[in-house]
């Protein structure tokens, strides 16, 4: 929908992920997305202590809450509809009806996170699932070829074969394998929205301007 997509609000659903740990993912966010966002908020959405939640429903909660361009970060499990087993159950989502993206950390925590590396993994593993989630905010697409971004790792947007690995393999073989920098092909669809915002932003301030 790409309303107000220059300012993500980034959303704690739990309290497994601290606010600064937020922040550095928000900073990566804004690293990766330069020149489409240009801001992010932090803030906490208060509920119950859930072990698991269904995706599209946190969703439609946080865009009448929030409104806008919103990533929520949650420690809960994100279950979908789909009546196999094994799929229903995901890492992130994005609401093809409004611009709130989800993610969950679930499964992106290592089995222990005692030290300085295991902490950075855990947050380089949540930035690079809520990079794929924002980036089909801005309409971009899975790659279920192994499509490489010009820093010599997988585009973010790369999903590869899921029920090959498992979710633990398939955080290991593919989630971190993708790096920070998207894609030739998406950087070029990027480029395009990025014009398409700009001038659409500049057709309403003239309007404004001819209006007061």
């Amino acid at each position: 929908m790409l309303e107000n997509i220059s300012k993500l609000n980034i959303v704690r659903v739990g309290s497994h992920i601290s606010f600064s740990s937020l922040k550095r993912i928000g900073d990566g966010i804004l690293a990766s997305f330069l020149g489409m966002i240009d801001q992010f908020d932090v803030s906490h959405h208060n509920a119950p202590v859930i072990n698991s939640i269904d995706a599209q429903l946190l969703t439609m909660v946080l865009h009448q809450e929030y409104g806008g361009h919103t990533l929520g970060i949650t420690d809960a499990d994100l279950k979908t509809q789909d009546d196999d087993e094994f799929y229903n159950t995901i890492i992130g989502g994005k609401n093809p009806n409004n611009d709130v993206a989800v993610v969950s950390t679930k499964n992106l925590t290592p089995d222990t996170m005692t030290t300085d590396n295991e902490y950075n993994q855990f947050i380089a593993r949540t930035l690079k699932v809520s990079l794929h989630e924002v980036g089909h905010n801005f309409g971009l697409t899975d790659h279920a070829s192994y499509r490489m971004g010009p820093d010599g790792f997988l585009c973010p947007m790369s999903r590869g074969e899921f029920n090959k690995f498992g979710y633990r393999g398939y955080v290991r073989a593919i989630i971190d394998g993708r790096g920070l920098t998207f894609c030739d092909e998406c950087n070029h669809f990027l480029n395009r929205v990025c014009r398409k915002l700009t001038a659409s932003a500049k057709l309403i301030a003239d309007r404004l301007v001819l209006s007061a």
